[in-house]
């Protein structure tokens, strides 16, 4: 036990790190950091058209308020921030290092290879605009609802949060380790990344058939919806089981694809 809890504190230090590199490397070009917060601060209001078509509509969907759709669009955009500003640049970065056969230079480090290959960079602009505005979305929601803001709430809102998190990472990284089998899978992972808006609205506008394909057999919904489910007590025993279980699953998997696709990889100086 006390080997592991070493491991892991080594591993968030190193991640400390990772992250202080990543903004001194996009500060170090501060008008591309500008642009590129400005560019992300667009693609937000592009999002934020869905809150304002649902405050003036004053549409309900399948009994969610206006409120409640705005608890999950804040949701959304806050994952969006850990997606695209955590995990999808180390995503296309792998992609390229397998084709490459690049890796070879991380197979030497003390630490995990599959951590230093998916988390080893960040895109801080994106991750500090949509986290931001995402957070604050979700705090509006949850003041108009009347939410108590307990421990309760709150440890349970982190809780799933994390889970989303770790479902993110690696449904989105599964197709990215087809490239140690295939030289070019660059059209999947692009159908694959398109998935993700598909939590741009509570899954709640799909029918039941979609929503269960959603949840249970390609687990897209699992990643936005879970957290304001359990705010607004709409989460039945059996997702509530399935919520703790898939991420588990989909680390296991991950971590088993990882290791056969290592023993497939051929380093550029093979």
């Amino acid at each position: 036990m006390n080997q592991a809890l070493r491991e892991i504190k080594k591993h968030l230090l190193i991640y400390l790190v990772f992250i202080k590199n990543s903004l001194i490397a996009q500060m170090e070009y501060r008008v591309n950091f500008i642009g590129n917060m400005a560019m992300e601060t667009g693609y937000l209001f592009v999002k934020l058209a869905y809150v304002v078509v649902v405050y003036r509509s004053g549409v309900t969907i399948n009994g969610l308020s206006p409120d409640q759709i705005l608890l999950f669009i804040g949701t959304f955009v806050t994952l969006t921030a850990t997606y695209a500003g955590l995990f999808m640049i180390n995503n296309f970065g792998l992609r390229t290092k397998i084709k490459d056969g690049d890796l070879d230079l991380l197979l030497t480090k003390p630490v995990s290879l599959q951590f230093m290959a998916t988390l080893r960079q960040a895109d801080l602009t994106i991750f500090g605009v949509d986290a931001i505005a995402g957070l604050i979305m979700v705090g509006i929601a949850w003041s108009r609802l009347g939410i108590p803001f307990s421990w309760y709430n709150a440890a349970g809102f982190v809780f799933f949060m994390v889970i989303s998190v770790l479902v993110s990472y690696s449904l989105f990284l599964l197709p990215i380790l087809l490239s140690f089998w295939f030289t070019n899978i660059s059209a999947l992972a692009e159908i694959t990344d398109s998935f993700w808006d598909f939590n741009n609205m509570p899954m709640d506008i799909y029918n039941r058939w979609i929503q269960a394909i959603g949840i249970f057999i390609l687990p897209i919904f699992a990643i936005a919806n879970f957290p304001p489910m359990f705010l607004l007590h709409k989460m039945p025993p059996v997702i509530l089981a399935w919520s703790v279980l898939l991420p588990m699953l989909l680390l296991l998997l991950v971590r088993l694809l990882w290791r056969k696709g290592l023993r497939n990889y051929s380093s550029a100086s093979s």
